[in-house]
């Protein structure tokens, strides 16, 4: 029985020290890459989905904590944008919306370029007819209109 709660106690202290770095809400987290965003505009808004890969120690924290404790850093990464709403995420994806993201010109709408908070491999622009704009390598959005 006392091995047990000696056991049990050393879980807990690795299960801090592990949920420190993920918690930590960063400029570039080292424990998660962004693989690909895309971006589905649709007339002001947006609905963005996000790919992308955690460390080890990061996938055994959120597999035991749970992804929500990712909110944090994914908000983080659209910090220059408006009105985020995290819809759902997911061990190795996030789905968002955003609202008032473009704004409307003589019968277009412009998305004025936009930094986000992380460094993505692909981002995917879909405008709404369906055609779309790849970008690798990228800290932010482009300028375009719809």
């Amino acid at each position: 029985m006392r091995s047990i709660i000696h056991i049990l106690i050393a879980f807990l202290l690795v299960m801090v020290f592990i949920s420190a770095p993920v918690t930590a809400e960063t400029e570039d987290p080292q424990y998660i890459h962004y693989k690909q965003m895309t971006m589905r505009f649709s007339e002001t808004n947006a609905t963005v989905t996000i790919s992308f890969k955690l460390d080890t120690f990061a996938q055994a924290y959120t597999l035991l904590m749970g992804s929500h404790n990712l909110d944090g850093d994914i908000r983080n990464m659209f910090s220059d944008f408006g009105d985020v709403t995290i819809s759902e995420i997911g061990k190795d994806y996030a789905i968002l919306s955003i609202s008032n993201v473009s704004h409307p010109s003589d019968g277009y709408y412009l998305h004025e370029s936009r930094k986000l908070g992380s460094s993505v491999d692909l981002l995917i622009l879909i405008y709404p007819s369906g055609a779309s704009k790849q970008i690798r390598n990228t800290e932010s959005t482009s300028n375009i209109f719809y």
